[in-house]
C-alpha cells in the first residue's frame, strides 16, 4: 500500500477564512487522490475546528488507498497564533473518501498541547 504525504497551508484573515491552495505534493500524489477530495476534508475541518485568534493554519496530509475503493486521509492540523510562530491548537483528523469523492468517514479530535 502506497502512502503519500504533503502539506496544505491556509491563511486566515481576521474577519474571514481565506484558503490558499498551496500544496506541496510528492511525485505521484495527484494520481492517487484527487485534490478535490483533500480540499473537501480540509473544508470539513474548518467547519469544526476552532480558528479563533489564528494567524495561520497548516494541514499535514497523509493519503492511503482504501481496500474498498477511495482513500483514507490522515490530517494533522496545526493552528498558529497571530504572530505565526506559536502553536495554539492542534487537531487530528481521519477522513475517508470514496472513488467518487464522497466522504464516508470523518473524525476529528483536538490534541492537547
Amino acid at each position: 500500500m502506497k502512502i503519500s504525504k504533503y502539506a496544505v497551508s491556509t491563511s486566515l484573515a481576521i474577519v474571514s477564512l481565506v484558503f490558499s491552495a498551496n500544496a506541496f505534493a510528492m511525485p505521484g500524489f495527484v494520481e492517487q487522490v484527487p485534490m478535490s477530495s483533500v480540499e473537501q476534508c480540509v473544508v470539513q475541518i474548518g467547519e469544526q475546528a476552532n480558528y479563533e485568534n489564528a494567524g495561520r493554519v497548516r494541514h499535514e496530509v497523509e493519503s492511503e488507498e482504501r481496500r474498498v475503493g477511495g482513500h483514507t486521509l490522515t490530517i494533522k492540523t496545526i493552528v498558529f497564533g497571530a504572530d505565526g510562530d506559536e502553536i495554539i491548537r492542534e487537531y487530528a483528523t481521519v477522513c475517508a473518501v470514496s472513488t467518487k469523492s464522497e466522504t464516508k468517514v470523518f473524525k476529528i479530535k483536538e490534541k492537547s498541547i
